[in-house]
């Protein structure tokens, strides 16, 4: 099991010092991602109820500095060589298709190949509302965003025509140097259905542990009906611990209940409190890592 960790994102943490350094120690010690979720602007009277907490309030406070997630993984791939970067989860709905297109294949130029894209459908009306983009339907729009991406990654010319986009003719350089890996988040019957037609994996969260056996299924059994192979699927899951001081035995005891579920990569958040991010995720890796990646 591949085994990643949020950098630096919010709030007086995401200094470019603390993260350039929680970058640069994750690669170091032997982490295999770096990662950053998505949000654009907040504010304290959501209107919508965040749908993985249990009281809908979203985790994070409204006045709270926030990064921008492309911009913040563009950052860390200079500072580093080898980690993968990926997103859990860039809301894709809420953003203009052919420009994302071009900012991810740029980060992964500049990164040599190694953005990983976790992408979900979004929950916050009013955020659309504010970036003027329609929350009706995103859904269907989602799918065209998908095949978009595709397109002007992998074609020589533009040639995607549908209901909302329209690609064709156009020439969008540089191409991605590998085929960006794909991985969709959220527990939506459409949404499930919607990974294994059209990703390369499925995203969960810790939320959704309790259903992930029926939806794992749902999602193999989408993309054996259109034809891909189920078993080239990756599955992996974010935030699904804390690694903090006085509390690491217990990180890798629950990132080793994932391995065991079968995950193929698991994402822990790092206590924004963390002072010596080298002292602390080169003492996570010593003493656990390599067992957590081993075959």
């Amino acid at each position: 099991m591949k085994v990643g960790v949020y950098i630096p994102q919010v709030g007086g943490a995401a200094s470019a010092q603390q993260i350039a350094r929680v970058a640069r120690a994750a690669e170091a010690a032997g982490f295999d991602s770096l990662w950053a979720f998505d949000h654009v602007v907040l504010r304290p009277d959501q209107g919508s109820d965040y749908p993985y907490s249990e009281d809908g309030r979203f985790l994070v406070p409204a006045e709270s500095a926030f990064l921008e997630p492309l911009t913040l993984l563009t950052y860390a791939a200079a500072v580093t060589e080898r980690v993968e970067l990926g997103t859990a989860v860039l809301v894709l709905p809420m953003r203009a298709p052919v420009l994302h297109a071009k900012l991810i294949a740029t980060l992964d130029h500049l990164a040599g190949g190694r953005v990983i894209l976790g992408a979900g459908v979004g929950w916050w009306k009013e955020e659309f509302e504010a970036l003027s983009m329609p929350f009706d339907r995103r859904g269907a729009r989602m799918d065209e965003y998908l095949q978009v991406l595709r397109d002007l990654w992998e074609n020589e010319r533009g040639a995607f025509k549908g209901e909302f986009y329209d690609t064709e003719g156009w020439y969008c350089r540089p191409q991605p140097p590998r085929r960006v890996p794909i991985w969709l988040g959220g527990n939506h019957p459409r949404q499930l259905e919607r990974a294994g037609r059209l990703a390369d994996g499925y995203l969960a969260n810790p939320a959704m542990l309790d259903t992930l056996a029926e939806d794992w299924d749902r999602v193999r059994q989408a993309a054996s009906d259109a034809g891909r192979d189920a078993s080239a699927l990756r599955l992996g899951i974010n935030r699904i611990t804390v690694l903090e001081e006085g509390g690491l035995e217990q990180a890798a005891e629950r990132l080793g209940e994932m391995r065991a579920l079968g995950f193929d990569h698991a994402v822990a958040n790092l206590h924004p409190a963390t002072a010596d991010p080298e002292g602390l995720l080169g003492e996570f890796a010593a003493a656990h890592l390599s067992a957590l990646q081993g075959e």
